[in-house]
């Protein structure tokens, strides 16, 4: 009865499927390593592709010279000539069609003028090395190119997304998704929530091989276990157990005293094994840390004073212990920091200022540090770990455009960038944190991120007043309502043995502070730029002499006229700030003095490559 079932393939679609990787594979659960080889399989017609092109631009060049050449000998000679060059043009117009670029010559991409500008350009030659992939792929035919960028830009949730589809639906999932990223101009997938919705009105594929995708799955129970990579690690260490003063004593790790830590009494541990027995310390304890950064994008959310700011400031310390390499990336508003090793950017940076100003100038150096992530080479950045705190307070201080395209890049992006984020929200929902201007961003957004809530509690103060602290507690959010966990998804609590210092101003227990005692190492007191006192008293008299007539005369030098041309060309949105340029990272240790920064911002105004005043920022002339 089976053999006489049609088939729903026609002769002219028969052919299709067999140009895909094996997809019983796909159906039997092995969907990254699918997507990744279906990935590689494009890159390389691609590539052959490319080469067939070079080889036909070198045949039909040589026959069209040896047919001028040689005409006079043989007659034929002329007409295989013409062949050759009409060969050869119909390739310049079917290049085009694909490249949108004219490229005559074999091996060249592009023009022979272009290739020869390149040679005597340094920037030229860099930004076409950094295309040249890309470049590669616009050889595949529209809808493979099309195919190829959907995989490169969405792998990750591609991925996530079919590992929630039954076997049998896989490959038609895929499909779907891959034609709706291009009715959607390459923006984005849809959600979730849209395409389980639209499955349930769709069956089991019949051409499905059950036999292969069953035999695949046994296959992969018979395989030997994975090698437990623990096995080659150091040691464990107890926290516990370290060695104390000879005239203290010794106490267990649930006691409300914290082991003492004292260099001089403990063994000769490194950062990396102090920041392992520590980790150990809190599993044993109750508090899951080994769970909370699970994947590349941490939200950590709540109410206020719940203690998202001491979860942030607790997993950057031990992230920073176990790799002392780490580029951690701190922005914060305000300036009520936490006193460790990190490249902070925060209202300290920005001293004689308002809270507002400073504020301001501190999210426009988070603009601009993400639009340079955003301008790398993917996964160029896996040694970083960017923390935005109070990320609310800063998003709000920027304008509408930059603020929806902020969200935008970190909602759906950041995690090509190789690094991993750290973000404190403020908010009940995502709908709070996502707002209307990125609809459809928040639904993708929950199923990349790991979700930690917090609670506060209330503490009496004095007489009948009560103020709010951080329980200190923590559990897996529900990205629907942040204040509700999910199933079995608690975290435990901050031990005690964690709390025994206190915070300087609200004098509470500092879980972060008191985590430091054992790192002494990583911890760096971040104070106020050291013209603080000189701007404010610039601020508040104007009798005062200006800073320009304070610090030293000097000579504006070609470097810095040239370094300030690229940090104001990298704000491609806004107009940069005077503050946001003087303080800019690419200046390294070498920045000019205010006074010389000013004479050569004048400088350029003058000489129209730059338009603006220190008022209202500084943008680069077209």
């Amino acid at each position: 009865m089976q053999n006489n079932i049609p088939k729903i393939t026609t002769k002219e679609t028969e052919y299709l499927r067999n140009q895909y990787p094996s997809l019983s594979y796909l159906e039997a659960g092995n969907i990254a390593e699918w997507l990744q080889e279906r990935q590689d399989q494009l890159f390389e017609k691609a590539k052959e592709a490319e080469s067939e092109a070079d080889f036909a631009r070198v045949f039909g060049l040589l026959a069209g010279g040896i047919g001028l050449v040689c005409y006079a000998v043989n007659p034929l000679a002329l007409v295989g000539g013409i062949v050759g060059g009409a060969g050869w043009a119909w390739f310049l117009i079917e290049n085009y069609t694909r490249t949108k670029e004219i490229a005559p010559l074999p091996f060249v991409r592009g023009n022979f003028i272009d290739a020869l500008s390149r040679m005597g350009d340094f920037d030229a030659r860099q930004e076409y090395q950094a295309n040249h992939l890309a470049d590669t792929v616009k050889f595949l035919e529209r809808s493979e190119a099309e195919e190829y960028a959907f995989l490169h830009a969405q792998f990750e949730n591609i991925s996530q997304y079919l590992s929630q589809v039954d076997p049998g639906k896989r490959f038609y999932a895929y499909r779907w998704m891959f034609g709706w990223f291009g009715k959607l101009k390459g923006r984005q997938i849809p959600t979730y929530e849209a395409m389980i919705d639209h499955l349930q009105h769709v069956t089991v594929d019949s051409r499905v091989n059950h036999e292969e995708v069953r035999a695949i799955a046994q296959t992969q129970t018979q395989l030997p276990p994975t090698v437990d990579i623990r096995q080659f690690a150091a040691p464990a260490i107890d926290i516990r157990q370290l060695p104390q003063a000879p005239t203290e004593i010794q106490q267990p790790i649930t006691n409300t005293t914290s082991p003492s830590f004292k260099r001089a009494t403990l063994p000769s541990l490194s950062l990396d094994q102090r920041a392992n027995a520590v980790i150990d310390g809190l599993i044993q304890g109750g508090f899951k840390v080994d769970e909370m950064l699970s994947g590349q994008v941490v939200a950590i959310c709540g109410t206020q004073r719940g203690g998202k700011g001491t979860l942030a400031g607790i997993l950057s310390i031990l992230s920073k212990a176990l790799d002392s390499s780490l580029d951690v990336q701190y922005f914060t508003a305000g300036v009520d920091v936490y006193p460790f090793a990190c490249n902070l950017t925060s209202a300290l940076s920005f001293p004689g200022r308002d809270s507002d100003a400073a504020d301001k100038s501190v999210a426009d150096e988070l603009l601009q540090f993400l639009k340079t992530l955003d301008g790398s080479e993917p996964y160029s950045h896996k040694n970083l770990l960017l923390v935005i705190d109070e990320a609310m307070r800063l998003l709000s201080l920027l304008e509408e455009g930059d603020r929806t395209w902020a969200i935008q890049y970190l909602l759906s992006r950041f995690a090509k960038c190789g690094g991993t984020l750290i973000i404190v929200l403020h908010g009940s929902n995502l709908t709070s944190v996502v707002g209307k201007a990125t609809a459809g961003l928040a639904d993708t957004f929950k199923t990349s991120v790991s979700f930690i809530g917090c609670v506060a509690k209330s503490v009496k103060a004095s007489g009948l007043r009560k103020i709010n602290v951080a329980s200190g507690a923590y559990f897996k959010a529900n990205p629907n309502n942040f204040g509700e966990p999910i199933a079995g998804g608690e975290l435990g609590a901050i031990p005690s043995w964690l709390k025994t210092e206190k915070h300087p101003l609200n004098g509470q227990p500092d879980p972060a502070r008191t985590l430091l005692k054992y790192f002494p190492e990583l911890v760096q007191q971040h104070q106020a730029a050291p013209n603080s006192v000189i701007s404010q008293l610039e601020n508040s008299f104007s009798l005062i002499a200006p800073v320009e007539d304070i610090e030293p005369d000097e000579t504006v030098k070609d470097e810095d006229l040239e370094q300030i041309v690229l940090i104001v060309a990298s704000a491609t949105s806004v107009p940069i700030a005077f503050n946001s340029i003087r303080n800019s990272r690419k200046w390294g240790d070498s920045k000019p003095s205010v006074r010389n920064l000013r004479k050569a911002l004048s400088m350029l105004v003058e000489t129209g490559r730059l338009h603006g005043n220190e008022k209202d920022g500084y943008r680069i002339n077209a």
